[in-house]
């Protein structure tokens, strides 16, 4: 309950005043700080504190992360098409050389210090095994066709420049929302019939299952079959790819499963150990102690980083 209405002695005219600035009214209900009575500790009161019912924040949660990732989508096709409807007219225009970007050739933009530079030196194209693993092997026939084509035939290029970008863009919005979606999900999925539809609790299923399992499990497995010097030195790799592994050291890039390990661990027990605070702090205790064992042992960053005792006090 709220405790009763006491203000200091010299405040009280002034409070009391309906034309004070301060005037509070004592017979209004104290909504803003008192939470319902079916209010539990943990999710529950948070939910309430922010203004939303708790069986609202798996909703809100995915149609954030589902909204951002559409908007990049849409922004990223958008500006792929800016990019071929200028490499077009710059074939309509010089109709004897072929287009230095855009979607039907794959442009020379490289890093410094990559690889490709020299796999490209004389002004050959590159071949099949310089391409980038950024395409998906469903679509590495998805070229564009040949210059002298009619426009109207050309397809997406689904191992280009611009995918490989939006590629690197979807995979940081995952990495960034993966802990929220896992908590939020589980917490769905705990909360029963009686207070959330079963639409919502199967929805919750599937976005725990793609979003925190199945799509973290298919990085990583990219990951494990690139070799180290792609990953490093070929371009269109690093960004696709590069979120999950380029803050690493060269052979450590499967350190990124300790992270979505970790989120995966500690939304499990935030979101279905809402029943007992002590048992979550113990089960979140030895899981901090674990990767700061795990983050001392294999410290993933370059020699030189000093980022090993950092990372362990943050643990």
């Amino acid at each position: 309950g709220t405790a009763p209405f006491s203000p200091p002695p010299q405040f009280t005219d002034q409070l009391s005043d309906p034309s004070s600035v301060i005037f509070i009214d004592p017979v209004a209900p104290n909504i803003l700080f008192t939470l319902p009575d079916d209010a539990t500790s943990g999710i529950s009161s948070f939910a309430y504190t922010v203004g939303v019912r708790p069986q609202d924040l798996y909703g809100i949660c995915i149609s954030l992360f589902l909204g951002i990732l559409a908007a990049t989508i849409v922004i990223s096709l958008f500006i792929w098409a800016l990019d071929g409807l200028a490499a077009f007219v710059s074939r309509s225009l010089t109709p004897g050389r072929p287009a230095a970007g855009g979607f039907g050739v794959r442009s020379p933009r490289y890093s410094s210090a990559s690889k490709d530079v020299l796999d490209s030196v004389g002004g050959s194209q590159p071949n099949e095994e310089d391409k980038s693993s950024s395409g998906h092997l469903f679509f590495r026939g998805n070229r564009f066709q040949p210059h002298g084509r009619s426009w109207y035939k050309v397809r997406l290029d689904f191992s280009s420049f611009h995918f490989s970008v939006l590629h690197g863009n979807l995979v940081r919005i995952l990495i960034l929302f993966h802990l929220p979606v896992t908590i939020f999900s589980c917490y769905q999925m705990t909360l029963g019939r009686s207070h959330a539809s079963l639409v919502s609790i199967v929805l919750a299923a599937i976005s725990f299952a793609v979003f925190s399992i199945i799509i973290p499990i298919l990085l990583v497995v990219r990951l494990t079959m690139t070799s180290t010097s792609k990953l490093y030195d070929e371009t269109w790799t690093l960004l696709s790819m590069g979120p999950l592994y380029s803050h690493y050291r060269h052979g450590t890039q499967l350190f990124a499963t300790v992270f979505f390990a970790t989120n995966v661990a500690l939304g499990v027990t935030v979101g279905c150990g809402q029943k007992s605070g002590t048992a979550q702090a113990i089960i979140m205790l030895v899981i901090e102690v674990i990767s700061a064992l795990v983050t001392s042992i294999w410290l993933p960053w370059g020699h030189g980083a000093s980022m090993g005792l950092i990372s362990f006090l943050f643990c």
